[in-house]
């Protein structure tokens, strides 16, 4: 060939992919124009006097030719999305906004994007139907959750798309339909969250086929019948959410397969029978369960699993006692265990770690004493442990843990006294201690604890004065006292209280003048004095 021929074709070669990027060029800038960035300034490479591939979130092939990829997820981005623009982009195979303000409805341009592999735009606020995407046959990657889509979703678009690996579609209020066949079928899937989209009826036996999934959410719908036991073929499973639905039945048998399994969560179904195949999940993290009808004892397998943190199973039917080495091994900071049958011991190594958050075991019947190695659990924030069967006293380092906003005690059989631990309370806005034996004098420190709104110890043995510094305690909103035997009058600090508006010591032995300053109290609703031995007409304080 001549040197001009070889010339003229590279000029010819040139002046074609000029004007490709010319075109391309000019529609990177309407996508500009259509879109404004409130924060990120992403948008200050996006000029005509710099190359296309230079902009920032956009990656075009390998000879600079044509643009690939527009990656603009989470940067403020406001406005609408021009796809009658965007889809002349020959090359595209990936398109990310998600994570923006965007708004408006999708026009069926989208389909003209036939080189998509991934396409993420969710967590915007769309509006309208989402539009038939059948001729994106080499999506891979759907991620369209909580965008505000509602109508009918084009299930039967999916059929096309055989090669996809996930599929995000939740939170939208799409229309009422039983879960889609389509979906089923695409057994390449590993991320699958079909969660809060209107999906009724059964989980269909199909959903076995679907054996490359890592992620199956599909909580916060309607779905009903019990949970199909070829679930048990999923043993890729990482992580399984069926929450707050009608599911029904047992845990299926082939539950325990899913040994790769590290979040579990079926909470606020109908489910009943045992826990059984629980216990061979020993890759459990998270374990919620709570709010159906499970019945029988909790493993004792569970007091082994080595990276469980988080279990959760209030308000169930279960009995026995928890595996007392519950907890101990990993960095544990959950558990709730509240409105069951259960018995025995308090498991007192759940805490070893130094990681414990929230430790709620109320109305159960525990015995025993409450551990003393909570009293070192510097973590701790919330205590729960009313209405059980509890005796002896409580740890005195745990009145005075620095984290802790509640103190949960009431309706058990404990002793002793409030020690002056509680003035490291800072954190402390909740005492609750009532329907015990606790005596002993109120402590001065406990006007330390400056969090405090509400303090109830009613019905206890309380004896003494009442700390006459009290009225440092200016949060203190409800106050019940009654039913102890304090004696000496009442402070006339209490009347700088000045967020009371509950106060209750009736049946003690206080003496002397009801507090002026009672009359001052700016909210005060219900004040009950009554059988003790106060002197002073309480009309005449208001």
């Amino acid at each position: 060939m001549s040197t001009s021929k070889i010339s003229l074709c590279l000029l010819l070669c040139l002046s074609f992919f000029t004007c490709i990027n010319s075109d391309e060029l000019q529609i990177l800038l309407n996508l500009k124009t259509s879109l404004k960035d409130s924060k990120s300034n992403i948008f200050s490479s996006w000029v005509s006097n710099n190359h296309l591939c230079n902009f920032t979130g956009i990656t075009c092939n390998s000879n600079r030719s044509s643009v690939q990829e527009i990656e603009l997820s989470d940067r403020n981005l406001t406005g609408t999305a021009p796809f009658d623009s965007i889809c002349q982009l020959q090359a595209l195979n990936k398109l990310s906004l998600g994570f923006n303000s965007l708004y408006g409805t999708i026009s069926k341009d989208l389909n003209n994007c036939v080189k998509l592999q991934y396409l993420d735009l969710g967590n915007n606020f769309f509006s309208g139907s989402f539009p038939d995407i059948s001729s994106l046959s080499e999506l891979q990657h759907l991620y369209l959750n909580l965008s505000g889509f509602s109508g009918v979703f084009p299930w039967t678009s999916l059929g096309n798309m055989t090669n996809l690996v996930s599929l995000s579609v939740g939170d939208n209020p799409f229309d009422p339909t039983p879960f889609p066949n389509q979906v089923v079928k695409l057994n390449k899937l590993s991320w699958l969250y079909l969660a809060n989209c209107s999906i009724e009826g059964r989980i269909p036996v199909e959903i076995g086929n679907l054996t490359e999934l890592i992620n199956l959410e599909l909580s916060d719908n309607n779905i009903s019948g019990e949970i199909p036991s070829e679930i048990g073929n999923l043993v890729k499973l990482w992580q399984l959410k069926l929450y707050n639905n009608q599911l029904s039945g047992k845990l299926p048998v082939g539950l325990r397969n899913l040994t790769n399994l590290a979040n579990f969560d079926a909470s606020a179904n109908f489910l009943q029978g045992d826990l059984s195949e629980v216990r061979f999940l020993t890759n459990l993290v998270t374990l919620q369960l709570f709010e159906n009808q499970f019945s029988g004892e909790v493993p004792a397998e569970l007091g082994k699993f080595k990276k469980l943190v988080n279990l959760s199973l209030f308000t169930n039917k279960l009995t026995g006692a928890l595996p007392q080495e519950l907890g101990s091994w990993a960095d544990f900071d959950f558990i709730d265990v509240s409105e069951n049958l259960f018995t025995g011991p308090i498991p007192p190594d759940m805490c070893k770690r130094g990681t414990m958050k929230i430790l709620l075991m109320l109305q159960n019947n525990f015995t025993g004493e409450i551990p003393a190695s909570y009293s070192n659990c510097l973590t701790l924030e919330r205590f729960r442990v009313s209405n059980n069967s509890l005796k002896g006293t409580v740890p005195a380092g745990i009145w005075g843990l620095p984290k802790l906003t509640i103190i949960d005690l009431a309706l058990n059989q404990i002793e002793g006294s409030i020690t002056q631990d509680i003035e490291n309370a800072k954190s402390l806005a909740q005492l609750f201690a009532g329907y015990n034996r606790l005596s002993g004098e109120l402590p001065e420190e406990i006007s330390k604890a400056t969090s405090l709104v509400a303090i109830e110890l009613n019905n206890n043995q309380f004896s003494g004065k009442i700390p006459a510094s009290i009225g440092e305690l200016k949060q203190l909103s409800s106050l019940k006292l009654q039913n102890n035997m304090l004696s000496g009058s009442i402070p006339e600090s209490m009347g700088s209280c000045d967020s009371l508006s509950d106060l209750n010591m009736a049946h003690n032995l206080l003496s002397g003048q009801i507090p002026s300053s009672f009359g001052l109290l700016p909210t005060l609703n219900s004040l009950i004095l009554s059988e003790n031995k106060l002197s002073g007409q309480v009309a005449e304080l208001f």
